[in-house]
């Protein structure tokens, strides 16, 4: 092996341990990033289960509610768009002005502007 070939070599390692540090140096800032963004939501996901939680434990207490019919409903909401997928989407409303299908998120026909007279504190909010 000729000294340049040992000199390109030493260049060559030197060059992929600078890569390989900053590869992990920003696998790290992306890391602290993540944390940064996505605790808060995760924090808020263990609030709302809790309530939800606390609300089950109460009705079940004060009503004839078994388990079996609290988790009955959650297959028959999740059931209302035709698949059981775990999440639950509400079917979309026909327009009474001109029966295309009303966007849930603006609440008014997209083709005509008729507003949606269906208003649900779950989507209204």
């Amino acid at each position: 092996m000729s000294m340049v070939d040992i000199l390109w070599n030493l260049q060559q390692h030197a060059k992929i341990e600078e890569n390989s540090e900053a590869i992990q140096s920003s696998r790290q800032d992306a890391l602290d990033l993540g944390e940064k963004m996505y605790i808060p939501y995760f924090k808020e996901l263990n609030k709302l289960t809790l309530v939800c939680q606390a609300m089950w434990s109460l009705l079940e207490e004060q009503t004839n509610l078994t388990e079996k019919d609290l988790l009955d409903r959650v297959t028959e909401l999740d059931l209302k768009d035709g698949k059981l997928d775990g999440k639950y989407t509400t079917p979309p409303i026909d327009c009474p002005k001109c029966g295309a299908k009303i966007c849930k998120k603006f609440n008014r026909c997209l083709f005509c502007g008729e507003e949606s007279s269906e208003v649900s504190a779950f989507n209204a909010i």
